[in-house]
């Protein structure tokens, strides 16, 4: 090294000059950082950090973030940096939770005694087919089938476990509403069990599609999109969220039926024949394919409720059947009415009552129990006439 002030040559590491006495500067060695810890520079008036994770044939894999206003800052936030690679959780909205998740974060926080909860906790199982679905695709006539298809004890109408199913989703609507898990739908309204018809009997008094509206569906299904998803739904007699559900890897090939279903008990995993109505379309969709949504969207993907009932509405306009709605905006004719189109046409079949029950499936344990001898060969029969 050399003095500073005069060249003179100097050991290496001296403190001061020996020719003119002034103090030389220290050498400071250059700090590094450990291999994949990152580095920070600056870059305009602006401090930036980055690091690398890796290489891949395409080049580095590396993570970086601008914008500090000094280099402490960059320094700081240089650990935080991540591996681009591993996938950060996808954030749903608020209004994309389940029923049942939301009821699970009212029933802690509602005051009641013990026996008027464990009473909203009974009847809130009116609803357990619709608990996956998501608030935001929460619809007027799926919580009102959960109320009619609820099969009470024997010797009661299940009426006032109706009532009180009715209530509690009233409450769980109003402590969601002003925390952001409800949509404003129905002209506004977002509490949709204020709608909520409490009937005696345990059948819907829905609309189904007449003879003539079927013939009209099957008349364009090669002309409006859509329009062959409906008739088979009318065939199938799923509720419109199992129905798309249903997977290619669930239909049996062999013997033409398909299992499906997603309410309890009697309704889960029911199998159902395909009738031949519908085979050439059921073939049509599961050709050269193993798995995946039967009834999916264009891409492939399954599609979701409110989707489908956008596409349901606009095709029954295309193909020219009235469909009005009433005050609140609801349609007369439903996803939910080729359930009900099922039903009607099963009483055209002579067939036993057990199997009929059977393909269009129920919430009863005894019924459950009373179904578990049909065979394939039953619900042919009665598929085959439909």
């Amino acid at each position: 090294m050399v003095c500073k002030k005069c060249g003179v040559e100097l050991p290496p590491k001296a403190v001061f000059c020996f020719a003119c006495g002034v103090r030389q500067e220290p050498v400071r060695q250059k700090r590094r950082r450990g291999n994949g810890e990152g580095t920070v520079y600056k870059r305009g008036a602006s401090w930036c950090c980055e690091r690398t994770f890796g290489y891949t044939p395409t080049g580095r894999v590396m993570a970086k973030k601008a914008g500090f206003k000094t280099k402490r800052e960059a320094l700081e936030y240089l650990p935080k940096l991540q591996d681009p690679r591993i996938l950060k959780p996808i954030r749903r909205k608020s209004t994309q939770i389940p029923l049942k998740e939301l009821y699970d974060l009212w029933l802690p926080t509602h005051q009641a005694s013990p026996k008027t909860l464990e009473g909203y906790r009974a009847a809130f199982s009116v609803f357990k087919p619709i608990w996956q679905n998501s608030m935001e695709n929460m619809d007027i006539d799926d919580l009102q089938e959960c109320l009619d298809d609820f099969a009470p004890k024997k010797g009661t109408s299940g009426k006032r476990t109706r009532q009180i199913a009715k209530t509690c989703l009233g409450l769980v609507y109003k402590y969601g509403i002003p925390r952001g898990y409800v949509p404003a739908n129905l002209a506004g309204e977002a509490n949709l069990a204020k709608f909520l018809k409490v009937r005696t009997g345990e059948t819907s008094t829905k609309v189904g599609f007449n003879s003539k509206e079927l013939e009209q569906i099957k008349a364009n299904i090669d002309r409006v999109p859509y329009a062959d998803y409906i008739y088979c739904a009318c065939y199938l007699g799923f509720r419109p969220s199992a129905f798309l559900k249903l997977d290619v890897a669930n239909y049996n090939r062999k013997e033409k039926a398909i299992t499906g279903g997603i309410k309890t008990e009697a309704g889960i995993n029911r199998t159902v024949t395909i009738s031949p109505k519908i085979q050439p379309i059921i073939d049509r969709l599961t050709c050269d394919r193993i798995a995946g949504p039967l009834f999916c969207a264009p891409d492939g993907s399954q599609l979701a409720l409110k989707e489908y009932r956008g596409y349901f509405y606009e095709a029954l306009e295309q193909i020219g059947i009235s469909n009005p709605t009433d005050e609140y905006g609801r349609h007369r004719i439903t996803p939910h009415s080729c359930r009900h189109t099922f039903a009607t046409l099963l009483k055209s079949v002579s067939a036993p009552d057990r199997d009929k029950l059977e393909l269009i499936g129920h919430t009863s344990e005894e019924m459950l129990r009373y179904y578990q001898d049909v065979s394939l060969s039953d619900l042919r029969r009665i598929t085959d006439a439909l």
